[in-house]
């Protein structure tokens, strides 16, 4: 269900309201069976690019609070473990037609 959500609604919802240089951010655990969600996948089938991936520092998000979203406890908390925060982008060769730019990809860092 929240993999249907991610790609169905978050995804190809997202790309139509981003600007050029606009950016999406997914938080997403890198572990165990969550890596098969393939995040990078989902985002790519919605038309979007991957611009960078780095780990998910909590500490940088004053306030944060996960939680399960679905069950018996929808509103619990759950161990993060290992995360990734990706961050993907319209194609910049897209990008570059429309805006007429010829910026370059910026690289990624994995």
């Amino acid at each position: 269900m929240h993999k249907r959500l991610v790609k169905g609604f978050f995804f190809e919802n997202a790309i139509k309201m981003l600007s050029a240089e606009g950016e999406v951010h997914v938080t997403h655990k890198d572990e165990g069976i969550y890596k098969t969600w393939n995040i990078e996948g989902l985002a790519f089938s919605a038309g979007l690019d991957l611009r960078k991936q780095e780990k998910f520092r909590i500490s940088e998000y004053h306030g944060y609070k996960n939680k399960y979203g679905d069950g018996q406890h929808p509103d619990d908390a759950f161990n993060l473990g290992k995360c990734k925060k990706f961050k993907f982008g319209k194609p910049k060769l897209l990008v570059s037609q429309l805006t007429g730019s010829q910026d370059q990809p910026d690289r990624e860092e994995r």
